[in-house]
């Protein structure tokens, strides 16, 4: 049978197996969806999901504790109430630094509501944006986080400054840093939740 479409799409299909074309036209959607602007943060943020992994907490010797001065950090609920670190103590704390604007960021967020979901307020969450508090309410929901530990800041402490985002510090009971990572990870891990169980025990 004689092919009717254009010569380079005839000399494609003539040149490619049915697998090959497929995956070809897979290609080509995922970069469409990354290239739109109304795709592209959803597209990136699927992906980065999908490639990322557990974090390690820190060896013994990179762990530190956090200064008195770091502990009078205060964030704001969306109600703009202020809350402290230092009314945070005799819990685990679990410090998230994100954005609504940033790919990892909203990648991992799915999982570490798991581990919000299973901890409640067994944990500190501290899921902390500069952002203003119009636009990060009208992202919780969309998502339907409302009831997600959410705060804002205006200043991050020393110890917490990092020049990427997402970057996550959990912190014992007694305000020693025991993880810190940077980007996205994958945090609804029998590793995290082990960790967590540890610290809710000593």
């Amino acid at each position: 049978m004689k092919c009717t479409k254009p010569a380079f799409l005839c000399n494609y299909l003539k040149k490619k197996k049915p697998l090959s074309i497929f995956f070809d036209v897979v290609f080509i959607v995922i970069l469409a969806l990354l290239i739109f602007p109304g795709t592209r943060k959803e597209t990136a943020a699927f992906f980065i999901r999908l490639t990322s992994l557990p974090p390690s907490t820190l060896d013994a010797n990179e762990q530190f504790t956090i200064s008195k001065q770091s502990e009078q950090w205060s964030v704001y609920d969306l109600s703009m109430h202020p809350v402290t670190l230092e009314k945070l103590n005799e819990k685990p704390v679990f410090v998230n630094v994100w954005a609504t604007w940033c790919p990892p960021c909203i990648a991992e967020l799915p999982s570490i509501l798991d581990v919000y979901e299973t901890y409640g307020d067994r944990v500190n969450f501290v899921l902390a944006t500069n952002e203003g508090s119009e636009k990060v309410k009208s992202f919780l929901e969309k998502n339907n986080y409302n009831k997600a530990p959410f705060y804002l800041y205006d200043r991050l402490p020393v110890e917490f400054q990092t020049e990427s985002i997402p970057t996550t510090f959990i912190l014992d009971k007694n305000g020693k840093v025991v993880l810190k990572k940077k980007g996205a990870a994958r945090w609804n891990t029998e590793k995290i939740k082990k960790l967590l169980n540890e610290l809710l025990q000593h």
